[in-house]
């Protein structure tokens, strides 16, 4: 492999020592924060913990714009392996058939760790031709943006232009993106003693792909949750049923690939139904899905179950809740999405997490409108956690045709350039500096969010040549 891409490599695989989910970059950051001290820089944090690194111009370009490349320093630490602890475990990368992954056990981290590592990449290399540099870290990307939401103005102050390097795909320009609302349902649980004679199972489904809930959501993929409500909703038409606990997904923005509950009932027939039910749900997603397995396991019967009406409640609302893509762009792009990501519950209560996502603001308040009104029905309440706007696009900056340029340069070939899907810190830092024109641009990954994400090792090299040729071009 050549140099350029084993040096980032070697990066990444620095960065993947230290675990660093939302809300917990601490420990990473401050490697970082040590490594470019001992470049001879001078990096600081502001209050919400991004941290912003001045790197001086390289020899002839000190009259260049002040230029900032970013990263998040957060991943979505999806599980593979119930011995993965993200918050105390490393992640293992290891290359396989082209890709730099993990051997399931774990997601791999180069959203946006691939980012970050091509930024200490450039730090460790002052003299390629470049005008005055800020690198910028910020955190908590994967839970509502809330880094870049909460920065400090300063951290971007006289910046001109922006480099995201939060891309998925190499070859894509981005030059705005979808806005995006995190929305977050409570329902209290209500319990009952089970039925005498009753037995119980652990019906579980598994093997579905996931992915991210932006990148990835066009593509069709199943939804374990909603996939599992089905089945369970098909099987209690047939017999009496009752479920003592529901759980599935990792996160807001991530497709679920798994879920799990758990049911109790009298009827000797009703594993056969569920593994009947199971197949038919499964054998619609094939396409999309094709490893997906539905398993059911006798339990010890438990000493409560949830209440016919809580049992209600949850079917129901799985059933009704907007979920999947309901708006495209003449070009095919998704334009808004809804994505139920995570079902959970803790401390007497369930609880239930979803994300919509929309370029339109009347698109955004009417699928908002339409989850309330079902879970409202459904006896949960509900709130939204956090929000950010669009980033209006600009194809005509000269950043963007400075990249295009950088591109063809690079591979011969014409990029596209696109707005996207996704929520990305643009939206916010525009905030804080108006002026500012940024891109977002990035390498091949794939199946972002879960344990089968990987990152295409053939794109690290010619993106560190676009992204160095695109620095050149603004010191000149």
């Amino acid at each position: 492999m050549a140099t350029i891409a084993r040096e980032i490599l070697e990066q990444f695989a620095w960065i993947c020592q230290t675990p660093h989910p939302p809300g917990k970059e601490a420990a990473l950051r401050g490697r970082i924060i040590d490594r470019l001290r001992g470049l001879g820089l001078n990096p600081w944090t502001d209050a919400r913990g991004n941290l912003a690194c001045d790197l001086p111009a390289s020899p002839g370009c000190i009259q260049g714009p002040l230029t900032a490349v970013q990263a998040h320093l957060d991943m979505v630490c999806a599980a593979g392996s119930a011995a993965y602890v993200p918050e105390r475990d490393p992640i293992k990368p290891i290359e396989r058939d082209g890709f730099l992954c993990t051997a399931g056990e774990s997601s791999l981290g180069a959203d946006c760790g691939a980012g970050a590592a091509v930024i200490l990449w450039l730090a460790e290399h002052p003299d390629l031709p470049h005008p005055p540099l800020r690198l910028l870290f910020t955190v908590e990307e994967e839970i509502g943006l809330r880094g870049a939401q909460e920065m400090d103005p300063t951290c971007v102050a006289g910046v001109r232009y922006l480099i995201n390097t939060d891309g998925f795909r190499w070859g894509r320009i981005v030059t705005g993106s979808a806005g995006g609302v995190r929305e977050h349902y409570t329902h209290t649980l209500d319990w009952a003693a089970p039925l005498s004679g009753a037995r119980a199972w652990k019906v579980q489904v598994s093997g579905l792909r996931g992915g991210h809930s932006g990148f990835d959501i066009g593509a069709g993929r199943a939804n374990a949750l909603r996939l599992l409500g089905e089945v369970l909703r098909r099987v209690r038409a047939q017999v009496p049923l009752a479920l003592y606990k529901f759980s599935g997904g990792t996160a807001f923005n991530a497709i679920p690939y798994e879920a799990a509950a758990g049911v109790v009932a009298c009827d000797a027939q009703v594993r056969t139904l569920l593994e009947q039910a199971g197949a038919q749900a499964l054998g619609t997603c094939r396409g999309t899905d094709p490893d997906g397995v539905l398993t059911v396991t006798e339990m010890p019967l438990p000493q409560a179950v949830w209440t016919a009406e809580q049992t209600d409640g949850l079917l129901g609302a799985l059933g009704d809740f907007a979920d999947g893509v309901f708006a495209r762009h003449s070009s095919g792009a998704v334009a808004d999405s809804s994505n139920l990501g995570h079902i959970y519950a803790q401390d007497g209560k369930l609880y239930l997490d979803a994300m919509v996502r929309c370029m339109d603001a009347a698109a955004e308040r009417t699928l908002l409108d339409s989850h309330r009104a079902v879970c409202e029905a459904h006896g949960f309440s509900g709130q939204i956690v956090s929000r950010y706007p669009a980033w209006p696009s600009r194809e005509d900056g000269r950043l963007g045709r400075l990249a295009a340029q950088s591109f063809r340069q690079v591979t011969g070939r014409a990029p596209e350039i696109t707005v996207q899907h996704v929520g990305l810190e643009p939206s916010e830092l525009l905030r804080k500096n108006p002026d500012m024109e940024c891109i977002c641009v990035g390498m091949d990954l794939r199946d972002c969010h879960s344990p089968k994400e990987r990152w295409r090792l053939d794109t690290i090299g010619p993106f560190a040549n676009m992204l160095c040729s695109i620095l050149e071009g603004l010191a000149r």
